[in-house]
């Protein structure tokens, strides 16, 4: 294919992932059911990093094996899958039986922590894009002509 479906995948777990962080930083601060919904968006993101997961273990095997890249596309994975963990051990933390509950201080520990790993994997597949073109069709000069 042409076009990467993992970049296009990626925007879910991220978004699900940091506002269930934020919603469990709010649940310390509130007497509200944030922590509830942090619990539904745990569920969300955990679910479709799984999807994202499995489209850039694609990607990465049509990475050069000489390419630099690779080293970086191989941190990025057990970045998430680290993040992944701390997220998944969060969730069940705060599951009784099929019921979510508000979370406790270890459960948004592992959130926040899954949060930092995100972040850091995050920032390696940026470089993977925006530095060593992973995942970016080049055009040849000759077809922009036309």
């Amino acid at each position: 294919m042409k076009h990467p479906i993992h970049p296009m995948l990626v925007h879910f777990p991220i978004a699900t992932w940091f506002l269930a962080t934020m919603a469990d930083i709010a649940s310390l601060f509130t007497n509200e059911q944030v922590g509830w919904v942090a619990g539904v968006l745990l569920i969300i993101g955990t679910i479709t990093a799984l999807l994202a997961m499995m489209t850039g273990l694609l990607e990465l095997g049509k990475i050069d094996q000489q390419s630099p890249a690779l080293k970086i596309a191989n941190q990025h994975m057990i970045l998430m899958m680290i993040s992944w963990s701390f997220y998944a051990v969060s969730l069940f933390l705060r599951l009784n039986g099929t019921h979510l509950e508000q979370p406790g201080l270890m459960a948004i520990s592992f959130s926040i922590m899954g949060f930092i790993f995100l972040c850091s994997a995050g920032w390696m597949g940026g470089k993977l894009v925006y530095e060593h073109g992973v995942g970016i069709h080049h055009l040849k000069k000759e077809n922009l002509n036309q």
